[in-house]
């Protein structure tokens, strides 16, 4: 208890709070442009907060990773354009309402559905990521290589749903790792003599690469304005009561997102649609769904943003992300030296109930904002590209610069974001090879601890109950994205 009352005073510092609502705003005007998403978001800002305290960093980041899904939500509604792809299912109900000339009203159901469900989620991830550490405190260097393994097996699978490219870029990510000095021998390796990669692949250089640089290059294909605003009309305040007349739609949407968020590397997008999908089952007029029905909008963005604190629960008890967004989270927790697992509540106590304290505040703030400057910062997407593209480069590649001050780790950051065009152009996506990237480390010890431990027999990968659970899931997840489409064909066989 005394370290939840330390954590508040600690959120409640002028300087924390400013992190918050900075971030806040930040990640609602990420949200908005659609295509960039909080990942992209998160690398921008990175090199901006490194000289930061980490909780205050971590709690910037944080609400912008929560609050970027209420961002999306804006321009899905307004212009049937999802800021991100967590925002598909808004569109079915959102849009139609704003073409009801019920555009207020369905801002006002969005702000409420990211306060209410925002709320739900954290209590879920402040009961549920602790005991699930100390789970985790059985793990010994065996299971946390197999747990590596899975997170990226998981990643690989589920991104895109292209397996073996996932599978390959993952293995990208654990190859580059391995540059610089040996974690167990300490020699150098595969740096070709160029010493600015000497102490490995600069993380944050390589995450700005990734997502800012990559999607400025995405974004350069088009000269145009994001999208065209619509006239909004409706009152905010009647979405509010809207959105409260319907309390069991807002604990079914609840818990679908929740368990949707746990699960690894299913996602927002999956939770909005299920909620949607399951609120027209349940309601007595399903047919209005998809013309502008205010229970189909408050089923998806209420699981959208219950969904989000649940992906925290598995990165930050285990350090398996649930989603995107939280294994760029994974990334970042890393650089400030909070490492996610079972030991982060007794090592770090004082970061993570900062986190989670300012998290919850973040959804009444995210409420706030959204009733009295949302429509207005909806107006971002006017702008066009030819502007939003340099503004991107600039930021994130004089923020590659800062970070040491070296010119090599601008090259980096470009090298890497043309690596990541390519790969989106060629059917591949950059997660698994930034996850890759940030748990090569932990494989490679890891797997060299227990072989040392075992003397080097590696019976001892397949000697605990966990392990064996471990192993199980890693099958699992590769064969996952076949087994559907395997299914299918077997029945329409049988018929």
């Amino acid at each position: 208890m005394d370290i939840v009352l330390q954590a508040i005073a600690f959120v409640f510092q002028w300087q924390n709070l400013a992190a918050l609502l900075s971030g806040t705003i930040y990640g609602i005007v990420i949200g908005v442009l659609p295509g960039l998403g909080p990942s992209a978001g998160m690398a921008l800002a990175l090199p901006l907060v490194l000289k930061w305290h980490p909780a205050t960093a971590l709690i910037f980041m944080g609400a912008l990773y929560k609050c970027s899904n209420y961002g999306g939500s804006l321009t899905a509604i307004l212009v049937n354009t999802p800021g991100d792809a967590s925002n598909a299912a808004t569109i079915l109900d959102g849009y139609p309402l704003c073409e009801k000339g019920k555009g207020g009203v369905a801002l006002g159901i969005s702000a409420s559905a990211a306060m209410i469900g925002g709320l739900v989620g954290m209590v879920c991830l402040i009961l549920c990521a602790p005991l699930l550490a100390e789970f985790a405190l059985k793990f010994g260097p065996a299971e946390y290589f197999l747990t590596a393994i899975l997170a990226l097996s998981i990643i690989a699978a589920v991104v895109q749903g292209a397996t073996i490219k996932g599978l390959i870029a993952a293995g990208m990510g654990l190859l580059l790792s391995t540059i610089g000095f040996d974690v167990i021998t300490g020699q150098l390796r595969f740096t070709f003599g160029w010493a600015p990669i000497e102490d490995g692949i600069p993380l944050i250089q390589a995450l700005v690469g990734l997502f800012a640089v990559t999607q400025a290059l995405v974004l350069a294909q088009s000269a145009e304005a994001i999208s065209r605003l619509t006239k909004l009309s409706g009152s905010f305040w009647e979405g509010v009561f809207t959105y409260f007349r319907h309390p069991m739609a807002i604990i079914r949407a609840s818990a679908i997102g929740l368990f949707v968020g746990i699960l690894p590397a299913v996602g927002q997008s999956s939770a909005g649609l299920l909620a949607w999908a399951e609120a027209k089952r349940e309601s007595k007029h399903p047919e209005t769904f998809g013309t502008g029905e205010p229970e189909g909008l408050l089923a998806s963005e209420t699981s959208t943003n219950a969904c989000m604190p649940g992906d925290l629960v598995c990165t930050i008890a285990l350090g398996i992300p649930g989603s995107v967004g939280a294994a760029i989270f994974l990334g970042v927790m890393i650089i400030f030296g909070i490492i996610p697992g079972p030991l982060v509540f007794a090592e770090k106590a004082d970061v993570i109930y900062s986190l989670f304290v300012a998290l919850v505040l973040s959804s009444f703030v995210v409420f706030i904002l959204g009733a009295t400057v949302a429509r207005h910062l909806a107006a971002v997407t006017l702008l066009p590209n030819e502007i939003i593209v340099p503004s991107i480069l600039v930021v994130s590649l004089l923020g590659s610069f800062a970070i040491r001050n070296m010119m090599p780790d601008v090259i980096i950051s470009l090298v890497f974001g043309i690596v990541g065009y390519i790969m989106l152009r060629g059917g591949f996506t950059p997660i698994p090879l930034l996850l890759g990237l940030v748990l090569g480390e932990m494989v490679e010890t890891n797997y060299h601890r227990a072989l040392m431990i075992s003397g080097g027999s590696y019976s001892i990968f397949f000697g605990s109950v966990i392990c064996k659970i471990l192993i199980l899931l890693t099958i699992l997840s590769l064969v996952g994205p076949y087994l559907g489409p395997f299914w299918k064909t077997l029945t329409q066989g049988e018929k």
